[in-house]
């Protein structure tokens, strides 16, 4: 969307279109849902905080200024209750193996299948072996394809830093998976 058609269509919910909002959640709805499941790994945490993030958009919505994207304020609104709910239970989020349907690769065989979801417990493994600061911005940017900028704009850091931890966080993925591959 463009920063026009972003106060356009904010304009459009503050008045009580329900087609605004329809179109709105259309569109964000299941990449916000994929970041914050990537987060917690959590199916119904990840709804209920999708669903307050929305919430909480409509109740914000009078402030949308657009100096950043209605994808990307949306972002931070779903970040920011992530970091909420993390900081209410006051412990780490367990990592939780994705389910089979969850994680369950398009695979034209059944070994093809195994193989993928085997790599991608792998992954999620590694990702939690990482400091939260620096799985949050893999997530944000190969998992959701932010751009550094969004990112920046997301975790309310300058974008050196976002670079800096996106390259600290790849280096130490690799790491962790090298070291699980060896023998």
């Amino acid at each position: 969307m463009s920063e026009r058609s972003d106060k356009a269509l904010a304009k459009r919910i503050l008045a009580g279109d329900r087609e605004a909002c329809v179109e709105l959640i259309r569109q964000l709805h299941a990449p916000i849902y994929r970041m914050l499941f990537h987060l917690c790994r959590d199916a119904h945490l990840a709804e209920d905080l999708t669903q307050e993030s929305f919430l909480a958009a409509w109740t914000k919505i009078g402030g949308f200024q657009a100096t950043s994207s209605l994808n990307t304020w949306l972002h931070k609104i779903a970040y920011r209750k992530f970091i909420d709910a993390h900081r209410r239970n006051s412990r780490t989020l367990v990592a939780q193996a994705a389910s089979v349907d969850e994680a369950r690769s398009q695979a034209p065989n059944p070994y093809e299948s195994a193989i993928a979801e085997d790599e991608s417990r792998r992954l999620y493994v590694a990702l939690d072996r990482l400091e939260p600061a620096k799985r949050d911005v893999v997530v944000l940017h190969y998992l959701q394809g932010l751009s550094y900028e969004e990112m920046s704009d997301v975790l309310a850091q300058p974008s050196g830093t976002v670079k800096w931890r996106t390259r600290e966080a790849l280096e130490n993925l690799r790491s962790i998976l090298d070291a699980k591959s060896e023998p």
